[in-house]
């Protein structure tokens, strides 16, 4: 519950970082993904004793694919921000737990016990409380990046769960690499300040890597959904943090929506009354 729960927290700098550094979506996207890699480059051999590429080429094809997973869940929620209101990306977050759990079961039959069944609809409840009036107001192009991103989240979570095995700090790594490759076409990186590239850096290096990895090892304990289960906790966070950095006040129904995922999340979480399905291992 700490690793998901602090490893939401923060991945929820992101949104108030890539907004302070005023960059593009392509730009911050290349950023991220470059300063994350070169992290992994340096972490890596320090834990494992072999390079980024020697430690991806032994995870094989399960490395690969959870690697790429990251860098579209990355990619896709940064484009979904820029192309669509924050309302809607909400909204289509708060389904990830439903997503991860629906995967989950269909892929290697996991159950999710009633209670978390009701933590999830009870942070739908919240979520939709705080973007009440706002739906609609969006791109269609940015809610299907959002989507998309919750698709390569949920998947992820269940490889995860899957293959307990794979190394995290190689699929941040990659993903990151990967991350950049795909941007670096449509970005223009050399043309943001000194300021901005110093957020992204911390975003990159630092709070962005220890989130997502903090994330994918907390589904060697917990399953899928209740991992999934603390993605709507990024949104009240980040609201959160846009009140205390960019003077954004929270109105009613986002303090009121804030504190039902809360307690949904608490409720899912702290002492479920039966332990998640065993789950094949590789």
């Amino acid at each position: 519950m700490l690793l998901a729960g602090g490893g939401m927290l923060l991945i929820s700098l992101d949104a108030l970082g890539i907004r302070l550094s005023g960059a593009s979506a392509w730009d911050a996207a290349f950023w991220l993904g470059t300063f994350t890699a070169l992290a992994m480059v340096v972490l890596v051999p320090v834990r494992t004793g072999k390079s980024l590429v020697a430690a991806a080429r032994e995870g094989r094809a399960p490395i690969i694919a959870s690697s790429v997973l990251q860098a579209g869940t990355l990619s896709f929620f940064v484009l979904a921000v820029t192309l669509t209101s924050v309302a809607n990306t909400v909204i289509i977050i708060a389904a990830a737990p439903v997503f991860a759990a629906l995967m989950a079961y269909a892929a290697i039959g996991e159950r999710t016990t009633n209670r978390t069944w009701v933590a999830i609809v009870l942070s739908s409840v919240g979520i939709c409380t705080v973007v009440l009036g706002s739906i609609g107001s969006g791109r269609i192009e940015g809610d299907l990046f959002a989507v998309a991103a919750i698709l390569c989240f949920a998947t992820n979570l269940t490889l995860w769960r899957r293959i307990p095995k794979l190394d995290r700090l190689v699929v941040v790594g990659i993903g990151g690499a990967i991350t950049a490759l795909v941007a670096l076409v449509p970005a223009e990186p050399l043309q943001l300040g000194p300021r901005a590239l110093v957020l992204l850096a911390i975003l990159g290096s630092l709070t962005g890597p220890a989130g997502r990895v903090a994330v994918a090892s907390a589904t060697r304990y917990l399953s899928a959904a209740q991992v999934g289960l603390f993605a709507p906790t990024e949104t009240v966070a980040a609201i959160g943090w846009a009140w205390l950095f960019l003077d954004e006040i929270p109105s009613p129904a986002t303090l009121v929506g804030g504190l039902i995922v809360i307690v949904a999340v608490l409720f899912g979480v702290v002492s479920p009354p039966t332990k998640a399905s065993p789950v094949p291992r590789l």
